[in-house]
């Protein structure tokens, strides 16, 4: 992969892990979910992979983060996530995330993440579900964290690099 979009839950999961108050099979689940993010977050930037989310994915992940720590942490990283990849404006991907959100009805800002993946021929790095399910509906490559096992995402990280 020489091109990829990360989504922000790929961003937040790689950082916290999950509350212990889930049931076992969902912690397991997602402690595993978390260490692939981990594993994918770092393998993004040794192999030097151009990385592209769009612009309100800074503002998402400081409310997010900010909802699991505090405004400080979340300044943080939302501030590391502006430093980290290319951002694209919502100006480049307006038309095309109109278009996926009124052909699919996925949700906005899930429209934008999926329309930047489409523009950039990038693949779309995700742990969110429904976010997979569409991006695959128009044809983009997506990629669900929680369903590829850790030999599966190397391989998809050294495809095409």
């Amino acid at each position: 992969m020489d091109r990829g979009v990360l989504d922000t839950s790929v961003i937040v999961k790689s950082i916290f892990k999950p509350p212990k108050s889930l049931s076992s099979e969902s912690y397991k689940r997602e402690l595993e979910t978390h260490e692939k993010c981990r594993i994918i977050i770092k393998k993004l930037e040794e192999r030097d992979v151009d990385v592209y989310i769009p612009k309100v994915c800074v503002v998402e992940t400081a409310a997010v983060v900010k909802r699991l720590a505090d405004r400080n942490f979340a300044m943080k990283i939302s501030k590391g996530v502006l430093d980290s990849y290319e951002i694209v404006s919502e100006d480049i991907l307006f038309d095309s995330a109109w278009a996926i959100a009124t052909d699919t009805g996925c949700s906005g800002f899930d429209s934008y993440f999926i329309a930047l993946a489409k523009i950039k021929n990038a693949v779309l790095l995700t742990d969110d579900g429904r976010m997979h399910f569409h991006a695959k509906e128009v044809g983009v490559d997506s990629v669900l964290i929680r369903e590829m096992d850790f030999k599966g995402i190397e391989n998809k990280l050294k495809a095409g690099s």
